[in-house]
């Protein structure tokens, strides 16, 4: 519903309006009165008014300055005056200040509501377009938020060989969220491997320190440039960085904002990386370059804590054997410390190439696994020796027995005192 508001030094003047005029047909839910312009502003300040229908000529001052205070801070109201023949002039000085309509006194009403009936029309409109621009402006902040996550699922998908690495498919893909790429657009990728944590996190304190890593990626690699620090979907980190043609940065340059970023993250999220710097490449070869990249990783076995220059690989291990030839190392050493570094070294693998490989494989994490194959031998111990829970805590590699006693409840859903008592 709509509302209206009548302006006119004349008490009579208004109760013309407001009785010779179907103004609830017409869908007006509430109609204001003012006899002045000071009347008229408080209205305007206090209620969201659609139509004000004004009298030019009114004592202290006129309608034509309430005008202009209307559309300097209510631009949307639709303004229609009144006036008499004497007042031509001011008519026009109306109609430059944007006036809706004007109607010469003494009113003819149906003419006055044929032009309200005008006017209600373009408010309509107007109020359509208000929402959509509330809408657009309520969403677009949020939009630019998510802009870069949506980019990211596209690289991701097309990392995955989800979506084809035609330049003209991924262009219409790219475009869709926003980002536009050239005819001349190559891509430096940049492989990001965390290889050893220099204090024991669980896989949360992991992943939460992986992701400040890439955002430090983006400020210390990428910085003022074009590009994405993200995962894809195997736990990879990586870079991009965008070239629409113009002469990129040297190589040698990427080379040394990397070794800023492996030196910030020993500093200050307590792991080594290396990076992997490939070469500027097309959409269609990017994926080979990549995959270039991570045969890179898993070959380098002794090397850590540098950024690798790119080197063309042919061939890549038989991975499949890894996974039983690591659990088969795993089970054989269970009552020793076993690290992440031991069981890369002992399939000649590089240890955080490793660790993302069997987690893809297997769904499980290596440290889940271990724990998993001690609590399954802690559970033969307790039930088939008669050494103490802390004896076999012990001989398993835990020192405190309450952290023994956790994870095997979180296996079994019982502590190991439970356990045995249960079964005596």
């Amino acid at each position: 519903m709509s509302r209206i508001l009548l302006v006119d030094d004349e008490i009579y003047a208004i109760e013309g309006l407001k009785y010779n005029i179907a103004w609830e047909s017409l869908g007006f839910a509430e109609i204001f009165e003012a006899y002045n312009i000071e009347m008229a502003q408080k209205i305007v300040t206090e209620h969201p008014i659609d139509i004000m229908i004004c009298d030019i000529e009114m004592p202290n001052g006129n309608g034509l300055q309430l005008m202009e205070w209307v559309k300097s801070y209510y631009p949307s109201i639709i303004v229609v005056f009144l006036t008499c023949h004497s007042e031509f002039d001011y008519a026009k000085k109306a109609l430059q200040l944007g006036v809706f309509d004007y109607i010469v006194k003494p009113v003819n009403f149906s003419e006055l509501e044929e032009i309200i009936v005008k006017a209600l029309e373009i408010r309509k409109k107007e109020l359509g377009f208000e929402e959509i621009k509330e809408t657009y402006e309520r969403f677009y902040p949020l939009w630019e938020v998510k802009k870069p996550l949506l980019i990211e699922r596209i690289w991701q998908d097309y990392l995955d060989e989800r979506i084809s690495n035609d330049p003209l498919k991924m262009e219409s893909e790219l475009q869709e969220v926003g980002l536009t790429i050239s005819d001349s657009f190559t891509i430096l990728p940049i492989l990001i491997s965390v290889e050893k944590w220099q204090r024991e996190f669980s896989s949360r304190d992991e992943e939460v320190l992986e992701y400040a890593c890439r955002n430090a990626a983006a400020e210390l690699v990428i910085q003022q440039d074009n590009g994405l620090a993200f995962q894809d979907h195997s736990g990879i980190n990586v870079i991009y960085i965008y070239s629409d043609g113009s002469e990129p940065l040297p190589l040698e340059d990427w080379r040394m904002r990397c070794e800023t970023f492996i030196r910030a993250c020993k500093e200050h999220f307590y792991c080594q990386v290396s990076c992997y710097i490939g070469n500027w490449a097309t959409i269609q070869d990017l994926y080979r370059v990549y995959q270039d990249l991570i045969a890179m990783e898993s070959n380098n076995v002794t090397l850590s804590n540098q950024a690798f220059m790119y080197q063309r690989q042919f061939g890549r291990k038989g991975e499949k054997t890894v996974i039983e030839l690591v659990k088969t190392y795993i089970k054989e050493n269970l009552t020793t410390e076993i690290t992440r570094e031991d069981i890369a070294a002992s399939v000649h693998l590089n240890p955080a190439y490793l660790s993302r490989f069997y987690k893809k494989e297997t769904g499980e994490t290596l440290t889940d696994f271990i724990t998993f194959e001690r609590m399954k031998m802690a559970k033969d111990l307790l039930l088939g020796t008669d050494a103490t829970i802390s004896q076999i805590a012990v001989s398993l590699g835990y020192t405190h027995f309450s952290h023994f006693s956790k994870m095997f409840k979180r296996a079994y859903q019982m502590t190991p005192y439970e356990l045995r008592k249960l079964n005596n």
